[in-house]
């Protein structure tokens, strides 16, 4: 499947303070990024009712698109990889023209097939991004605990760690995401996903199924921050742990800021 739709189950579980559970569903985009998919109601680059804009991913202002500059980013972190790798991203699209990813995967073979190793692409509120590298193979797919080092949530220290554990995308897909603290797993976060044809009628299909998506995991977000912050649960300051706050692109102001 040189492209294809994955329909997703969503799970977030925290463990402590206290803890919640909350679950929705989506469905994400899979594409080859050498072999970009031309379809209605897609667009590439430009506003359509789904839309893959490069500069909702990584951008370090080289030309040539997503692809480009993922390797550029690899290059500079000092990551071998072959420039003739087979990239896939796996992501959310954006709808009508309004995008929010928080977390996007690419997963990097070389040209006869093989799994070389993936890459967590993680989002904030703030539109900020941090890149993680995962190449621990491990039951036919991808596991690194790294440090976290990166303000995702106001409810999770960015001192925390993360463990990727990131399944190769094929009929069905699967991602765990774990933060842990120094005690161990405070929030367990999943993604299961079937993968569905991709096409006009489905996109068209999905736009009824799954309606202002983008707009649907953002008000998610923000309304489980709100439960959680009404019941007093701890809360860490953006400005908080500056210098713990590493390779963050796009950085917000609360970082490049010299105020103290």
């Amino acid at each position: 499947m040189n492209a294809c739709l994955y329909e997703c189950e969503i799970g977030h579980r925290r463990l402590k303070p206290e803890q919640k559970r909350f679950d929705y569903r989506i469905f994400m985009l899979s594409v080859d990024l050498d072999e970009l998919p031309k379809t209605c109601f897609l667009g590439l680059n430009r506003f359509n009712l789904f839309s893959l804009n490069d500069r909702d991913h990584i951008d370090l202002g080289k030309p040539g698109g997503i692809r480009a500059n993922l390797l550029a980013w690899m290059e500079e972190k000092e990551i071998a990889c072959p420039p003739d790798a087979q990239i896939r991203l796996v992501t959310l699209p954006r709808v009508f023209g309004y995008a929010f990813n928080p977390v996007s995967f690419y997963y990097v073979n070389s040209r006869d097939g093989e799994p070389l190793f993936a890459i967590a692409e993680v989002c904030n509120t703030y539109h900020e991004m941090k890149l993680y590298l995962v190449d621990g193979m491990k039951n036919s797919g991808w596991q690194r605990k790294v440090a976290k080092d990166f303000y995702v949530s106001p409810f999770s220290d960015v001192r925390d760690s993360f463990d990727f554990r990131l399944g190769i995308p094929g009929a069905k897909w699967a991602v765990n995401i774990d933060n842990s603290d120094e005690d161990g797993i405070t929030l367990v976060s999943s993604i299961r996903g079937k993968a569905r044809p991709l096409s006009a009628g489905r996109l068209l299909w999905f736009a009824l199924k799954y309606p202002l998506l983008s707009l649907k995991v953002i008000f998610m977000i923000h309304w489980q921050a709100l439960k959680l912050w009404k019941r007093k649960i701890p809360y860490f300051a953006k400005s908080a742990n500056r210098d713990s706050q590493r390779d963050v692109l796009r950085p917000h102001s609360s970082l490049t800021s010299s105020d103290d």
